[in-house]
């Protein structure tokens, strides 16, 4: 359990440096710790972009009745627009996975196929699929888990230089003790840049 959660917390600070590279201007001879905490300064983050959170429900019917109803949390950064890596928090019942995902997904300008209202016309509907890895915690399981996750977002309205989005998935752990099995996700987000 200790490795693969050393593991998830190793591709999560890769994630963290390949988004926060971008705003990273130390010097070549600072100190990595120098360097790390100038990246990680709240004027730095704030100008990344290409990022979302992405807060949800969650609904398991098939998990023991303890386990059902949830939520958690993915952010992900966009390295392209149909592409993007992404870390998350589950809780059912109680914390109940770590996990890293990498999310394909196709955005679909719905304005340019039929005619919509001005105030519609960019709206945007990506469909998605997400894989990864996760860590289960007090799942009676040793083993990585796997997810998956088929869904659709809408993507509308302009707020801080970002969007707002709605969408839902249907998805699964597997692996993964007590909480694996089929889930519905609805979440509600919001993203900058792309």
């Amino acid at each position: 359990m200790i490795n693969k959660t050393l593991a998830i917390i190793g591709l999560v600070a890769f994630l963290a440096s390949s988004a926060t590279a971008q705003t990273n201007t130390a010097p070549p001879d600072s100190s990595l710790l120098n360097q790390t905490l100038d990246s990680l300064s709240l004027a730095k983050i704030s100008s990344i972009s290409n990022w979302a959170v992405e807060p949800y429900l969650t609904y398991a019917p098939s998990l023991k009745s303890g386990y059902k109803y949830g939520g958690g949390v993915l952010a992900i950064y966009n390295l392209n627009n149909y592409m993007g890596g992404a870390v998350g928090i589950d809780y059912l019942g109680q914390f109940s996975l770590l996990s890293a995902n990498l999310t394909l997904k196709y955005p679909i300008k719905i304005g340019q196929f039929v005619s919509l209202p001005n105030s519609l016309s960019n709206l945007v509907v990506t469909p998605f699929a997400l894989g990864g890895i996760g860590t289960p915690y007090g799942a009676n399981s040793g083993e990585a888990a796997a997810i998956w996750d088929l869904g659709s977002a809408v993507q509308f309205g302009n707020f801080l230089g970002g969007k707002f989005n709605v969408g839902v998935a249907y998805g699964a752990w597997e692996h993964a003790g007590d909480y694996s099995g089929n889930r519905y996700h609805a979440f509600a987000g919001w993203s900058k840049g792309f």
